[in-house]
């Protein structure tokens, strides 16, 4: 995933098409793995203006895993504190901790 990640960062569709490919022949059964390179790849397409292949591929992520997201955490340490969130697939706060 960091792979993918550095790809999408540097707007390198070609190359994050072919990472993402070798990802579904090596991890045919890491569902949310390939949810998360699938949006990625998206995401990559959109940054370079190819906002077709970005739909293409966001419709083959619905069609083979279905609409279902995890739900998002993220963590931050403003001021020496740990601050943890927790987020719905529908980027709906759910839990706090300080």
């Amino acid at each position: 995933m960091a792979l993918l990640s550095g790809v999408r960062n540097h707007r390198n569709s070609i190359l994050s098409q072919k990472v993402y490919d070798r990802m579904k022949r090596l991890f045919p059964n890491n569902t949310q793995g390939l949810i998360s390179g699938a949006v990625l790849l998206s995401n990559t397409y959109s940054s370079v203006g190819e906002d077709q292949q970005a739909e293409e591929v966001r419709s083959q992520r619905i069609r083979q895993f279905g609409k279902e997201k995890m739900i998002g955490m993220t963590w931050t340490e403003p001021h020496n504190e740990l601050v943890v969130k927790i987020f719905d697939s529908n980027k709906k706060l759910l839990a706090e901790a300080v």
